[in-house]
């Protein structure tokens, strides 16, 4: 059965706008037993669950949200809930001792945690290839961690027999038995999010997924021009194909400003040219949360240039902005030089800044501690809350030996402490006081002194700790689904790549932004999106 493709370009409310509408729609006539609605990863189908979750209908069922544990989930939980179980082979543990307990394994692999052959079997395997066709195909470098397929096959036969042993599975296992032992679902309504990011085994399970359901509603929301992950086995062909003709075309746009909008679209065009086809969607115009111009108007929105992040023009408008302002920042990249260049621009700007995965290079609780210690070290009272931040990095030289166990302060938990308490009850050294600055940071980096040259400047400029980071930074294959205010695009390129995915590369990246989209290109040959 083909599916009825949703084209959804960037900010037109494929989720909120479609999504939780059609299951609202469908529940007129469907049984929410039966209606299956997937995604690829956890947050989007968290974030799918609780708009339902929302519905007055779903209030007057009374249903919570442990109900659509397996009825909106990924497509992996989905398939592992239809299969004999097995223990999941995804942790550090397990990928160092398969590596540990075989000589093969040990003496090629150097990293424990996610090695090379993991990778390239993941990305085989994805592709719906056999290692041997996959090593034929692959750009050497790329996917290749040996010398020879002879090796690699060896090492497959011992990884499925270690699987075997340890009764686990990896994430392609739970799709490919799926396919393979489950029965057709009963499923009325199948409904896949961001449909574009399906690789050739999911697509296969889906497919038999919708085997059953009813009237046709086999729906596959997405959009076709940010199909980035056909490394690992997403078919853009496929799905430029099903957005030639869609099903239905969401046009609103609620998120780009008209220079984003104008931007995505003159990205996209070629590919537009190639498949014969063009999406129309508008750009978003002010509402109450924007709160800089009249309600109802077009956001404007602008575009910047950096040649590069070193005094360059227009860099004084971005620092004013990120300064100055509430709003957020994302700097996005193709590879690895850029992540460099990037975090050593946030470091020696003295910007507060995290990684889209929340891990930061410094986090607020240590820029807490740096900035309460002197107003504890002058008597200030300080919540026990406060008091285990300050915990984590203070060193032996200020703690008493043995008295390190935070949870000791419990008896005093109706109280704030001070400093001059916590000598009196022996959980911090006579002369503790001597150390003005917070500067004992338990676990020494190589970099300290720069680190704490980041810190105290970060400090002078002010930090709101209320507020989540406003600055992050990201790859472009980790930013899909995101927004921010700003959009910092560096277009330097590490690997190259065809064309039309460069530009899909380029388009995802842009169309994160809401007003603002500064690029920053390197003028050489090796530009996203330059032939």
């Amino acid at each position: 059965m083909d599916p009825r493709f949703i084209a959804g370009p960037p900010g037109t409310g494929k989720t909120h706008g479609f999504i939780v509408n059609l299951y609202k729609d469908l529940l007129k006539e469907y049984s929410p037993e039966n209606i299956i609605i997937l995604s690829h990863t956890n947050v989007a189908a968290d974030e799918i669950r609780d708009a339902i979750l929302e519905l007055t209908e779903m209030k007057e069922r009374g249903l919570r949200k442990k109900f659509f544990k397996y009825r909106i989930c990924t497509i992996h939980k989905y398939c592992r809930s239809k299969v004999p179980h097995k223990e999941k082979f995804d942790d550090t543990d397990d990928h160092a001792n398969l590596i540990k307990l075989n000589k093969h394994f040990f003496s090629t692999e150097k990293n424990l945690e996610k090695h090379g052959f993991y990778k390239y079997v993941k990305a085989a395997r994805g592709k719906g290839l056999t290692l041997q066709k996959f090593w034929r195909q692959c750009i050497p470098g790329d996917y290749r961690p040996y010398n020879n397929i002879k090796l690699l096959e060896e090492l497959y036969e011992v990884y499925t027999d270690y699987k075997k042993a340890y009764n686990i599975c990896d994430f392609e296992d739970m799709v490919e038995e799926f396919t393979v032992v489950a029965k057709d679902p009963n499923i009325d309504v199948l409904i896949i999010d961001e449909a574009q990011d399906s690789n050739v085994p999911q697509l296969q399970a889906i497919d038999k997924m919708a085997r059953n359901v009813k009237d046709n509603h086999y729906y596959m929301v997405g959009d076709a021009d940010q199909t980035i992950f056909e490394f690992s086995g997403s078919n853009a062909e496929y799905f430029h194909k099903l957005s030639v003709k869609p099903f239905k075309e969401l046009e609103q746009g609620k998120r780009c400003s008209l220079a984003v909008n104008q931007k995505c679209k003159e990205i996209i065009q070629p590919i537009w040219n190639k498949y014969g086809y063009e999406r129309i969607w508008t750009p978003a115009v002010y509402t109450e949360r924007h709160g800089k111009g009249k309600i109802g108007e077009t956001i404007p929105g602008q575009g910047y240039y950096l040649p590069t992040l070193n005094g360059s023009t227009h860099l004084d408008i971005l620092l004013d902005k990120i300064h100055n302002t509430t709003e957020t920042f994302l700097f996005t990249f193709r590879g690895t030089p850029s992540d460099v260049k990037i975090r050593r621009f946030f470091i020696d700007n003295a910007l507060e800044f995290s990684h889209i995965d929340n891990s930061a290079f410094v986090s607020k609780k240590e820029l807490r501690a740096h900035h309460l210690w002197p107003e504890f070290l002058a008597g200030k009272p300080m919540s026990l809350t406060q008091i285990k931040e300050f915990w984590q990095y203070l060193s032996s030289k200020v703690k008493i030996f043995g008295k390190g166990d935070v949870k000791n302060f419990e008896e005093w938990i109706k109280q704030d402490y001070t400093i001059d308490q916590l000598i009196e009850k022996k959980f911090l050294r006579n002369d503790c006081k001597q150390h003005t600055d917070f500067d004992f940071i338990r676990k020494r980096v190589s970099d300290h002194d720069k680190r704490m040259v980041y810190i105290r400047n970060v400090l002078r400029k002010g930090v709101d700790f209320n507020k989540d980071i406003r600055v992050k930074y990201g790859n472009i294959h980790t930013i899909k689904g995101l927004t921010f205010d700003n959009v910092i695009v560096d277009l330097t390129m590490t690997r190259k790549e065809d064309y039309y995915v460069q530009l899909r590369l380029k388009y995802t990246a842009y169309s994160r932004a809401i007003y603002e989209y500064w690029t920053l290109a390197p003028q050489s040959r090796l530009e996203l999106g330059k032939r």
